[in-house]
């Protein structure tokens, strides 16, 4: 195709032309959003791996009290996720929830979550546990256990009041999210509001409920990482694209031009130099031959070296002609058409190839 664009421009002139301007522009800006994209991956992983040294750090610290560790009932910072502290109280079983979609080991469940009336004053929450779905309804919990009579020392683990999930609020006792600020209209009086426990004593099991979490979790580190490297691959194919796009364009402008033709036969005789692929085998196999392309690279440049065939030898074999043909004498008319049997010499190469021509009445 004729390009008007390029039309009289030599070397690599054509990379100030507009189209090859905007191609350079939406180069950089995808490049750019591929560095944004790696930046933000990075920065995840850092944040993974800062949360991770937090809980085990966390979970590694000496228990405290409850009203050391959250001065106010509105108290509590994101670094204390996981940190142990211990209360005493007595649970209300009037006040139990269960929330709902609630996954341990890969069984849906719900989560027990029961206020403690704390001896110190106020209501804090505790989930007691996880529960295991009815087998023949899975929106109701299999049991439900209540909590133990009378004064009980309780150790739990910090833990921020969740995010609103849902519409429905509080229905019967069945929640969606642990939100405290829907909870505590609920339960009434003063409630810790900014946080809630994972039980860790007295143990969950003796009342017929699943343990919560027994050690540190761990966020995943290691792909953020991964999707980071492979933005930054992005960057380096796209101008690599780019690149290949302009040298062939190159190659196409300067086509007439003796340093690029020599160029193009030099690449022509690596190419050949290469050994058949399998495709090419498989080609050959199915076709009878190797196309021509593959030995000059599709350049119009001669091979070095052409393979010597052996000499071949024959002898004429005529048409049958028609019976007019065969009872003119005419000296002037044209001999019939002649085919010849082709047989590879085997003697001495010198020997000239037979040159008979058959008699014109049909006999060889």
């Amino acid at each position: 195709m004729y390009d008007t664009v390029t039309e009289g421009l030599t070397g690599w002139q054509f990379l100030r032309t507009g189209r090859w301007l905007a191609y350079f522009a939406i180069a950089l800006a995808f490049a750019l959003v591929c560095a944004g994209l790696a930046t933000w991956q990075f920065d995840r992983g850092r944040g993974a791996s800062a949360d991770n040294h937090l809980y085990a750090t966390n979970f590694a610290l000496p228990t405290e009290p409850l009203t050391t560790a959250l001065a106010t009932t509105s108290s509590y910072e994101p670094q204390q996720v996981w940190r142990r502290v211990s209360m005493t109280g007595t649970w209300d079983a009037d006040q139990q929830f269960y929330v709902r979609n609630s996954v341990r080991s890969g069984n849906s469940g719900f989560d027990v979550v029961t206020a403690l009336k704390l001896s110190t004053g106020g209501t804090f929450l505790v989930n007691r546990g996880w529960v295991a779905a009815s087998s023949t309804n899975s929106m109701v919990p299999a049991r439900r256990p209540a909590p133990p009579h009378g004064t009980i020392d309780v150790v739990a683990r910090l833990q921020p009041s969740q995010a609103k999930r849902g519409e429905g609020g509080v229905q019967n006792g069945f929640i969606e999210s642990v939100d405290l600020d829907e909870l505590a209209p609920v339960i009434g009086g003063t409630v810790y509001s900014a946080a809630y426990g994972v039980i860790v004593t007295p143990a969950s099991p003796g009342q017929g409920l699943g343990r919560i979490q027994a050690t540190p979790p761990s966020e995943g580190v290691g792909y953020h990482y991964s999707y980071m490297i492979q933005w930054i691959a992005f960057i380096f194919i796209g101008f690599f694209l780019l690149w290949r796009a302009a040298l062939r364009e190159f190659r196409r402008i300067n086509v007439e031009d003796p340093e690029e033709q020599q160029r193009a036969a030099q690449r022509a005789r690596k190419a050949a130099a290469k050994p058949f692929t399998d495709e090419e085998l498989e080609d050959e196999a199915l076709d009878g031959f190797i196309p021509l392309t593959r030995w000059a690279a599709g350049t119009a440049q001669p091979l070095e070296s052409t393979p010597v065939r052996p000499a071949l030898t024959g002898t004429p074999i005529p048409f049958e002609t028609s019976d007019e043909n065969a009872d003119d004498d005419d000296d002037d008319a044209p001999a019939p058409d002649e085919i010849y049997v082709l047989e590879q010499g085997t003697g001495d190469q010198d020997a000239p190839a037979a040159d008979a021509r058959a008699p014109r009445d049909g006999t060889p």
